[in-house]
């Protein structure tokens, strides 16, 4: 992606530890690891993302008759089980997997950061690159596949938001 840096979280992350040390915020990272991430994403959860995101119907359609119009059969240890109707997930080492699972996890992502009671961590002007940027928001999470680390202002939101 243009403007966009593969250590982009690493570096916002250090800023942040670096800054709530120095600080003694009391601001708290939850780490929140999706179990089974691929496995989870339903076929009609996925279609109604993909039409939110305006993608075309005869995409949608091509995709959704890819991932779960199809069987499978299990070779173990050299004999193929019976086939099996892939009924919701997203196949492991499927190029488009990744792709598809980002969309379907990205409504969750944007809701979190539209929500006013998730303050997030601030970091001052003088940390940044850009201080004369006066629409800089808190930082309030910072997501790499299925793995998403939410930053909350104090150990009390947890209350709030779990």
């Amino acid at each position: 992606m243009r403007h966009r840096f593969i250590a982009d979280n690493g570096l916002l992350m250090r800023l942040v530890m670096d800054h709530a040390q120095n600080s003694g915020s009391t601001a708290i990272g939850l780490l929140l690891d999706q179990e089974k991430a691929y496995d989870r994403v339903h076929p009609d959860y996925l279609r109604q993302v993909l039409h939110k995101f305006e993608f075309p119907s005869k995409v949608v359609d091509s995709l959704m008759s890819l991932f779960f119009g199809t069987s499978l059969r299990l070779n173990i240890n050299g004999f193929l089980s019976d086939p099996v109707s892939q009924l919701r997930g997203l196949r492991q080492g499927d190029p488009i997997s990744p792709i598809l699972f980002n969309l379907a996890f990205e409504p969750w992502l944007r809701k979190i950061l539209l929500d006013t009671s998730f303050k997030g961590f601030s970091l001052p002007l003088s940390t940044l690159a850009h201080p004369q940027d006066e629409n800089l928001q808190a930082v309030k999470l910072l997501a790499y596949a299925d793995d998403v680390l939410c930053l909350l202002h104090d150990p009390g939101d947890l209350r709030v938001h779990l």
